[in-house]
């Protein structure tokens, strides 16, 4: 491969490894509902339109016309209770969160606990990496704009934040898996998936440079 052409094929690639690790991070879709028939019935009896979780939270989005007297007493009643947040639109869909940290402290269920351990893992991982691709990224990109303002990162710390990036998403994603608890209805959401798909990117970028000959 034309050397040129290389370095912007690991530009490239850290840069969308930089891109969708953010949204990924910041997604509220790590998991969604993935309901049975009967649980589908269930839920939309219930008004529930659509439930998930994000790293650190969960949540679910009521869709019923719920009134405004409604909406303040269970603003008020989550509040004081499970210890999440609840909010309502103008068109009467509300929308409760839930953070599985406060709900570990409050209950001591070990499921939210272990959910809050595994979303602090793979908060930490999914920024470490995140950082990671922004330094390769300007690393790689600045100076093919005439831009010298980072050559005076060593090379050495370079290279380790190219198999950082992907490596340090990865950690994280594992570590944020191995706590989910067993069963459940839940299944991967795009944020979930933006997040595989960053540390593909960077961990690829990272094989290219190592294994790739420049001609």
């Amino acid at each position: 491969m034309d050397a040129k052409m290389k370095g912007m094929v690991m530009a490239a690639m850290s840069a969308l490894c930089l891109v969708l690790g953010i949204m990924g991070a910041m997604g509220s879709t790590w998991l969604t509902a993935d309901y049975s028939d009967e649980e589908q019935e269930m839920a939309d009896e219930m008004g529930i339109e659509s439930s998930g979780a994000a790293l650190n939270y969960g949540w679910i989005i009521i869709d019923r016309d719920v009134s405004e007297s409604e909406c303040e007493d269970t603003i008020e009643a989550t509040e004081s209770g499970i210890g999440g947040t609840a909010s309502c639109d103008s068109d009467g869909v509300m929308t409760v969160e839930m953070p599985f940290s406060e709900t570990c402290d409050d209950t001591d269920d070990e499921d939210s606990c272990d959910m809050a351990t595994g979303g602090m893992i793979g908060t930490i991982g999914m920024w470490a990496g995140i950082v990671c691709a922004l330094l390769i990224t300007l690393t790689m990109v600045l100076p093919m704009a005439g831009v010298d303002a980072m050559d005076a990162v060593p090379e050495n710390v370079t290279q380790i934040a190219t198999w950082a990036a992907g490596a340090l998403m990865l950690v994280g994603m594992l570590g944020w898996y191995m706590m989910l608890p067993d069963g459940g209805d839940m299944s991967l959401g795009m944020s979930g998936w933006m997040a595989g798909a960053a540390m593909s990117m960077g961990l690829g970028s990272a094989l290219i440079g190592q294994f790739i000959e420049a001609e």
